[in-house]
């Protein structure tokens, strides 16, 4: 006679080796069932309960480190990379690195800073003739450069203009030989050298400033030889007269005077003497001003 499970009394528990009963391809069988209970505790072979404390105190961990640490817990240590401890870079110099794809340095140098050269001619961003003038910075370069040469700009070069342009020059500039159409000067002072006492002979020249200032030596005559003529030269001599003792006398070489006569020097002690001269290209014309104290 089978039994049905389902008509089997309900067990509330199964307890240490109670019969269970088991249908397999429509056979009932039975089976012994064993209940093992877990021993709780704290020492091996026993489970640790769900309020245990155990679950929730912070654990230093220990062992043998991998991946990219090394060494043992509790004070691992990052693997190195072999990129040397130092500062990289500096006032010549950029830092120059190498980044894996975790973000770590395997590499770093220190690279001297070479400013790329910039050549003239591969400025094709600028006017016309810059190049050029960068290239070879020639007055002449200069002025092909100007977009302005003939208006109202700040550097005029070409020749015969007579727009509004003006130079701004430095507080104490030196021009050679320039020729400035009808200008409007103004305060200026011309340049003047103390020769000092001249004795039986002196030349004069004006290379270097347009009044000079000469002593005479007691007792001695001096002749004056002038500078080579010029159209339109011009020059001042200031001459003194000994401040005690014997006079000087003093004569000029190669110059036409008013009426014909060449002045007498003024023969008194501290005395002065102007002498203004101008050329006209064939001869020095000179006057005199004379008798004043200095």
């Amino acid at each position: 006679m089978s039994i049905k499970i389902s008509n089997l009394p309900a067990a509330v528990a199964v307890n240490n080796e109670d019969l269970v009963p088991i249908v397999q391809n429509g056979t009932t069988k039975k089976a012994t069932a064993v209940l093992i209970r877990p021993t709780f505790g704290t020492v091996a072979g026993t489970v640790c309960e769900g309020n245990d404390v155990r679950l929730i105190d912070p654990r230093t961990p220990k062992g043998p480190a991998s991946g990219d640490l090394t060494a043992e817990y509790p004070g691992p240590a990052l693997t190195t990379t072999g990129v040397v401890a130092l500062t990289y870079g500096g006032a010549a110099q950029v830092g120059q690195f190498t980044v894996d794809a975790k973000g770590r340095i395997t590499s770093a140098a220190s690279v001297a800073i070479t400013p790329a050269a910039i050549g003239a001619l591969s400025l094709s961003s600028l006017g016309s003739n810059v190049s050029t003038f960068l290239t070879t910075p020639s007055s002449e370069n200069l002025a092909a450069a100007l977009t302005d040469e003939v208006g109202s700009g700040s550097v005029v070069f070409a020749s015969g203009v007579v727009g509004s342009g003006s130079a701004v020059l430095d507080t104490s500039p030196t021009i050679a030989t320039p020729t400035i159409s009808t200008p409007t000067i103004n305060g200026y002072i011309e340049g003047n050298s103390n020769i000092g006492v001249v004795g039986a002979s002196a030349t004069l020249s004006i290379a270097s400033s347009t009044v000079l200032t000469a002593t005479l030596t007691a007792g001695t005559q001096t002749t004056f030889t002038m500078p080579a003529v010029a159209a339109g030269k011009a020059f001042t001599l200031y001459l003194k007269q000994p401040a005690s003792g014997a006079i000087g006398s003093a004569v000029f070489t190669g110059v036409k005077w008013p009426n014909g006569g060449a002045p007498v020097v003024t023969e008194l002690n501290g005395v002065l003497d102007i002498f203004p001269f101008i050329s006209d290209g064939v001869n020095w014309y000179g006057s005199s001003l004379q008798n004043f104290d200095y």
